[in-house]
């Protein structure tokens, strides 16, 4: 005889089969949306990185949108210099900052931010001779000395005149006075009467280098004062001398080395230290300038506020903190 199965064991067997596959199913439904979430976020991901070889990201500025950074297409497809510091590239010169930054200048310049070449040029170059002058000023007042004209710094030892006219000394003496008249020309014609009488009258070279330097002929100036330390090696302010006319015309290795050379003589000679910190500022060194910046502190000097600024916008806060914090 046939046995009739019981439709409610299949039922119950049948229910316990579908309440298995549901558990399986709510899986299948969670791995394939972390599947797709996950392509979704990497293909986004993808899209965000290739979109910064794209782009220019400017900080330190204000957009025209009044956001604190801007955004400028770049001239073609890479990642060099997708972030640009603004404040960094404004204070360098243009010939530093074309080396160090040339997609960074080229993307503020398209921005508007920075003026393009000899414009650019002009204006760095003028604000970096007015801040110097400021930084002299003050590092002056901290050495305790009052600023002088270039008359008087006039060297003339000898308040009475030898008794021979033509002895190199007696013109010194009249090229002094006449520089204090303010008669340039007869001057120097005074101190070269000097020079060709004694070539070794180191007083009439430096001088004469003063005028020249009064005049703006500033070759002439640094050659009269490779002659004074040829003369006389060991002359401190003579080589600080010529440093400061070799970076007037841009010569700063020169500059440097004879910065270098005052130091090797007299490491406690803080105007050296102080002058080839301006040096290697104006050329975009950095480092440099604030290793110079300590040894100014380490004899026991305040190195100038608007120089620790300018340092600080260049190259970070977080070194120039330091020093503020070494001055305390």
């Amino acid at each position: 005889m046939t046995e009739i199965p019981d439709s409610r064991e299949d039922s119950s067997a049948g229910g316990h089969g579908r309440g298995a596959r549901r558990p399986d199913r709510a899986g299948k439904l969670r791995r394939r949306w972390y599947e797709r979430t996950s392509v979704t976020l990497c293909v986004a991901a993808a899209l965000i990185v290739i979109g910064f070889g794209f782009i220019h990201v400017i900080t330190g500025v204000v957009s025209p949108y009044e956001l604190p950074l801007d955004i400028v297409l770049k001239n073609r497809f890479g990642y060099r210099e997708t972030w640009v510091r603004a404040q960094r590239i404004q204070v360098l010169p243009y010939a530093v900052a074309t080396r160090k930054y040339p997609r960074g200048v080229k993307a503020l310049q398209r921005a508007g931010y920075l003026p393009s070449g000899i414009e650019f040029e002009a204006r760095v170059m003028a604000e970096q001779r007015e801040n110097t002058q400021r930084w002299q000023a003050e590092f002056d007042v901290a050495l305790g000395r009052s600023e002088r004209r270039w008359q008087d710094q006039l060297q003339a030892p000898e308040q009475t005149p030898p008794p021979d006219p033509e002895d190199a000394r007696a013109y010194n003496l009249r090229g002094v006075a006449f520089a204090r008249q303010g008669d340039c020309q007869a001057a120097i014609a005074e101190f070269t009467r000097a020079v060709r009488r004694d070539p070794t009258c180191v007083d009439a070279f430096c001088n004469r280098a003063l005028v020249y330097a009064a005049l703006g002929n500033l070759g002439p100036a640094a050659s009269d004062l490779a002659k004074v330390v040829e003369i006389r090696p060991t002359y401190v302010e003579a080589y600080v001398r010529q440093a400061r006319l070799h970076a007037a015309i841009n010569e700063h290795d020169e500059a440097i080395s004879d910065l270098t050379r005052a130091i090797q003589i007299d490491p406690q000679y803080a105007e050296a230290y102080f002058q080839r910190s301006l040096v290697h500022y104006a050329r975009g060194a950095y480092e440099e300038a604030l290793d110079d910046a300590r040894q100014i502190q380490s004899l026991h000097l305040p190195v100038p506020s608007g120089l620790l600024e300018a340092l600080q916008a260049a190259s970070g806060p977080d070194q120039v903190e330091a020093l503020r914090s070494d001055s305390r």
